[in-house]
This record gives C-alpha cells, structure tokens and sequence, in this order.
C-alpha cells in the first residue's frame, strides 16, 4: 500500500504532519509522500517519524499553476524528491507574503464597501495554514453577503471593477521551479482538468515539452476507464505515474492509501 498524496495542517489538511504519517502506519502504507499546497514546512517532521516507523518517505509539494487569468483558471502540479530546499522555500515564502497581502488589501475594500470582515475571519475558514484569496468568496458566502459563485465573479473576476490585481504563476515557472529544485514534476489528478479525451493528450503532450515529467494516473476519484486513459498518455509521453488518495481528513469521504499493481516499480523512480 502506498499514497504519494496526502495533506497536513500546513495546508489544509487536519493532522499534523506526526499525525499524518502515524495514520498512515495504521492503514499499513510502506511509502508515504506530504505534498501540501504551497507548503513544505512538514516535511522534515513527517520523514523522521516515518522514519521511526519504518516506513519509506518521499518528499513531496503540491503547486499551483495558472493556466487561464481571465478565467482564473489553473492546475496543480506535484513536486517530488526535491534536493534544493532554498529554492522552493523562497518561492513559497514569497507566495504566502504575496497572498496575505491581497487578503488584507481585500478586507480594506469589504470594510469601505460595508461587507464589514476581518483577517482572522479569513483565517478560521481553514483549519491548517494554506490562505488563498479564494477565501475571500467563500467568506462573503458564509457570512451571508453573496452566494459563492457571485462573490467570485464580483471580485475575483478580472472584469470587476473590485478586482485587485495579483500575481501569477503559469505552468512553465512552476514546472521549471521543481525541475531547477531537483525535483520531478507531476501533473495531479487529470481528472480535474477540463480537458477531456483528445483534448486532454494534446494538453499533457503540451505539458512534456515544458518538462514534465509525471501523472496521476491512479487517483481516489480515478474510475478504471479514466486510469487506463491516464496510464495510456503515461506510455505515449515516457511520464513517471503516481499513486495518491489526496486525504486530509477523516472526514473526507476518502480512504488513505491505495493498492495498485507493481506498485513497488511505480515507487522506485521516486527513492
């Protein structure tokens, strides 16, 4: 059994990274990876309990990577077996300074507009670190100003005349930070992108010549048809495949871990 796809409190998830890596042992998974979202602050505390453990440990990041502005679209990228630390905590540094910043920038303009918020508002709506401006709406919605939808288009949409300008970061800089921080980009659950078929070949194939490197092919929300999609645009573009369930929390209607086929050839590119 393994996952190469789990989450923390240094995202979003609800365990500690310990924790994590502890529930894991439990479900009998002998190689694990943390990839949380924009974080990679608790790697270093989930390698050595799994360590402890005897379990196999595989450093890992999930990536956001935009693919539309107007649209505010984007895709996530998987980082494994990354060798050069700096180079992903500056970004990542950088990032969570950037996106407090326009989370704080759009409180100012709530507050004038009398949809009256705090940060700390903000901030509860996650249980673990991972503060994104997609918070924003889901904020305005719980509180009752907007339904989700609309507060999104209202302030996220660059036609708004709310919108604050951010920055982004396409599939070439993300894919280019984890080649150049010795890591091996992975594109994550294909399922999610909505490119389908053909469109989706043409996409990944894109993708490969921008240096990635992997897929997702066995994922929890993955159906049989969908992974012998996945594991043929693996053999046609010579990518690595993955394993992850994308748990982060007991709550999830997911179970941690997954059984596949030759899943020890699947790892060993991976350590």
């Amino acid at each position: 059994m393994i996952d190469l796809h789990v989450h923390s409190l240094c995202s979003d998830g609800d365990f500690s990274p310990s924790d994590v890596v502890k529930k894991a042992k439990q479900e009998n998974i002998s190689v694990l990876s943390l990839t949380d979202h924009d974080s990679i602050s608790g790697i270093f505390e989930a390698n050595e309990i799994a360590t402890t453990l005897g379990m196999k440990f595989i450093s890992g990041v999930e990536l956001e990577a935009s693919t539309d502005i107007s649209r505010s679209r984007y895709i996530h990228i998987l980082g494994y077996n990354f060798s050069r630390y700096d180079l992903l905590e500056e970004y990542l540094k950088n990032l969570k300074n950037e996106r407090i910043s326009l989370i704080k920038q759009y409180i100012n303009l709530l507050n004038e507009l009398g949809y009256y918020s705090t940060f700390d508002e903000v901030s509860a709506l996650t249980p673990g670190e991972h503060l994104t401006v997609y918070h924003i709406p889901k904020l305005l919605s719980e509180k009752g100003f907007f339904d989700f939808r609309t507060a999104k288009r209202l302030f996220l949409n660059p036609d708004s005349k709310y919108y604050i300008p951010r920055r982004f970061y396409n599939e070439d800089f993300i894919i280019n930070l984890i080649l150049n921080s010795g890591g091996i980009p992975v594109l994550a659950h294909p399922c999610r992108l909505r490119q389908k078929g053909n469109e989706l070949d043409k996409y990944v194939g894109s993708l490969c010549l921008k240096g990635l490197k992997g897929i997702e092919v066995y994922y929890s929300l993955h159906s049989e048809k969908e992974v012998k999609f996945y594991k043929s645009l693996a053999e046609k573009y010579h990518l690595l495949m993955t394993a992850g369930s994308d748990w982060h929390s007991p709550n999830d209607n997911i179970q941690m871990g997954l059984s596949i086929p030759l899943e020890n050839d699947l790892v060993s590119h991976f350590l």
